[in-house]
């Protein structure tokens, strides 16, 4: 058998969650906001809770030096002091934290042997053949009896539940000198 160490790069902002508490950290719109990157964000006491870390579409990462959190724009309102979520930083980093406790429990409850991994793109690259400790042996969807060892911590739970790499299956495929799978083709009903 062949076997390949894939050091797969998991990508933060793709398979590590972040919290989206949308509903809990709604503040009362003030107006319309446009949080920038740097921008300092408070509670509703005028208490600092962390800064604007980046800006992708509607989402706001909030990063309070302890956590990050994913947020909606919609989720902040212009204060005296500036932005402002619904939310104190104890409550925002609680509500962190508790979300990376259930993703973890997640992922070791969804890696099991002849469970599918993903590549970013939603491929399936293989299916999980063995577990023994930190390690995790997939095999290869090609069909050649072929093997890639991963490192759980490099193995991401993706928001359907499935487990993925933070690797395109076209990257993957180049690290480990193959082929991409060819990608999945819809059926349509055929016409009567």
């Amino acid at each position: 058998m062949k076997n390949s160490l894939i050091a797969a790069a998991i990508l933060a902002a793709g398979l590590a969650p972040a919290a989206a508490v949308a509903q809990d950290a709604a503040a009362p719109a003030a107006e319309t906001v446009a949080p920038t990157v740097g921008a300092k964000v408070f509670d509703p006491e005028g208490n600092e809770v962390g800064a604007v870390e980046a800006v992708a579409g509607e989402v706001v990462t909030v990063n309070t030096g302890v956590a990050r959190a994913g947020l909606p724009t919609k989720a902040f309102a212009m204060r005296e002091k500036g932005l402002t979520i619904g939310m104190t930083k104890a409550q925002l980093e609680s509500a962190v934290m508790g979300a990376k406790a259930e993703t973890g429990q997640a992922k070791e409850a969804a890696m099991v042997v002849d469970a599918p991994i993903k590549s970013s793109d939603g491929q399936v690259l293989g299916t999980i053949a063995k577990l023994e400790g930190e390690d995790v042996t997939m095999e290869l969807a090609n069909g050649d009896g072929a093997t890639a060892l991963f490192k759980k911590a490099n193995i991401g739970l993706m928001p359907d539940g499935s487990l993925a790499i933070g690797m395109t299956a076209a990257a993957f495929a180049q690290a480990i000198g193959g082929s991409a799978p060819a990608a999945p083709v819809e059926e349509s009903p055929a016409a009567e």
